[in-house]
């Protein structure tokens, strides 16, 4: 009987550990990209609050803000997003002021996405 293992078999064990390794980096490599995606999207909360609490303030200070359409680019740490600010009357029967729909959207590109 002989003692060892034959070429064939030290081949094959080689190739069920490799097709394992390759399977944990392209899970590490997944959870690297869902990190980065996650920072971005913290990072965009934080501006669309600061946003919001600068829109707030001008309500308080002067009254109001007025309707109107604005987008300007800004960094996103090291991408480059465009801040989209809307503000549209709303009309409220039981209401007898005047209302505002204030809607804030933060775009960017993810790295390798279109």
């Amino acid at each position: 009987m002989k003692k060892g293992f034959s070429l064939v078999e030290l081949m094959i064990a080689v190739a069920i550990l490799s097709i394992g390794i390759v399977m944990v980096l392209q899970s590490f490599l997944n959870a690297a990209s869902a990190l980065d995606s996650i920072k971005y999207r913290i990072l965009a909360i934080g501006v669309l609050d600061a946003k919001m609490n600068e829109l707030r303030q001008k309500v308080i200070e002067e009254g109001g803000v007025q309707p109107r359409d604005t987008q300007e680019e800004l960094m996103l740490s090291s991408r480059q997003a465009i801040l989209k600010l809307e503000i549209a009357p709303i009309n409220v029967k039981e209401y007898e002021g005047d209302l505002n729909e204030v809607k804030l959207s933060l775009f960017w590109q993810e790295a390798n996405k279109k």
